[in-house]
This record gives structure tokens, sequence and C-alpha cells, in this order.
């Protein structure tokens, strides 16, 4: 009878070939499970939210950029995405920004994006929001 063993060396050491395979497959199977948190959401676009941002009354001579978002539709979400226009002369600036609810936002509700600490004082003229995505919880 002919036996066969495999061994690889590595870093000088030498693994049989049934350890090897065990190896492969548990680094396979973390690949596998390994998913980010929001392979499963699905952004979808929504008229149901209304996003108002604006320039707050003048704190100490300053003022700060505050946002209201309010559930005008059926649904309840868990995130919600939007377009930020901010005008300083005739330069135009867009960025997307993500509001992440304490709670499941329910219909109906109104809520203020609260200030983090250290915001910077607004510099731009003026301030719209655009396109909304919202990723809908179906946990109800």
């Amino acid at each position: 009878m002919f036996s066969f063993t495999l061994t690889i060396t590595m870093n000088a050491h030498r693994y049989p070939l049934t350890a090897q395979a065990a190896f492969i497959c548990i680094i396979l199977a973390s690949i596998g499970s390994c998913r980010k948190a929001g392979d499963d959401e699905v952004w979808t676009e929504t008229k149901d939210i209304l996003i108002v941002p604006y320039k707050s009354d003048p704190e100490d001579g300053k003022q700060y950029l505050d946002i209201i978002y309010e559930n005008v539709g059926n649904d309840t979400y868990r995130k919600i995405k939007f377009q930020l226009f901010r005008r300083t002369g005739t330069r135009i600036d867009t960025t997307e920004r993500i509001i992440l609810p304490e709670t499941i936002f329910l219909p109906k509700e109104k809520r203020l994006v609260p200030r983090h600490i250290g915001q910077s004082p607004v510099t731009f003229d003026e301030v719209k929001a655009g396109k909304v995505w919202g990723i809908i919880d179906t946990k109800k």
C-alpha cells in the first residue's frame, strides 16, 4: 500500500493536511459570517419625511445649523439620509447627512437633530434639503 501525507511548511512549522483543511474551513466560515451591519438595509427614497434645515437664532453672536425632521407618512424609520445644500455667495456645497434617531421614528413625529458639542458656527448664506432616503423599520 502507498500512503501519502501532504505537509506545508509555514514559518518552519509543519502542519498536516487535515489541520490545514480545518484552518481554511474556519477562515472561510468566518469570512462568510462576517457581514456589515448594513448589508440587509435598503435605503428607499421617500417623500414621507420632511427635512427642514435652518440657521439658528444668534447665540452669543453666532448662528448654528439646526435641522428638524418630521414623519408625515405611515411608515416607521430606523435611519434617515438626506442631501444638504449650503450656498455661500455663488458657491453651492452638497453633502449627504445621516440621522440616527434615538428610538424608532414613528408616523406623525417631529424631532430636532441635537447639536453635538463643539459644533462650528455656520459660515453659509442659505441652506436647503434635497432628496431624502429612509430605512424602514420592519419590526412592527
